[in-house]
């Protein structure tokens, strides 16, 4: 039997969404995904890949060779036998859309005159009931 990862897998929506990927390309990244929690990258064969989900080894192939063409993942050759897969965020880092507008002031500028007005309010009311006397004390005597 297969040991199966305890961590969860996250498919962002860029992928989910993906029409160039198949069904099971999208569930192989939710799978290496899953596995890169623990180490930081995936180490995992694909005939660990093809045991766990019941297909070929030449289907998971595709299935990564999909997932590296369109940039979701990047794939370090250790040597014959092993591997390393990554998640690759350069994708993500282009469909990045920064805020549109930039505000010349900072946040406090923009709102100081409507907090002095607020804030001398608040005081004077403060004052006031410093003023008034809320305790009788003379139940300690």
């Amino acid at each position: 039997m297969i040991d199966r990862p305890n961590y969860y897998a996250v498919i962002p929506s860029i992928v989910r969404y993906d029409s160039d990927l198949t069904a099971n390309a999208k569930l192989l990244y939710g799978e290496i995904t899953a596995l890169c929690n623990e180490k930081g990258y995936c180490w995992a064969s694909n005939s660990y890949f093809s045991k766990l989900y019941g297909v070929s080894d030449r289907s998971i192939q595709m299935l990564l060779k999909q997932l590296k063409d369109k940039e979701y993942i990047k794939i370090e050759i250790i040597d014959k036998q092993s591997r390393k897969i990554y998640i690759d965020f350069t994708r993500y880092e282009k469909n990045f859309v920064p805020p549109t507008k930039k505000i010349s002031q900072g946040y406090e500028k923009i709102f100081t005159h409507n907090n002095k007005k607020n804030n001398k309010i608040e005081y004077e009311e403060i004052k006031e009931i410093k003023k008034e006397n809320f305790f009788d004390y003379d139940w300690l005597e």
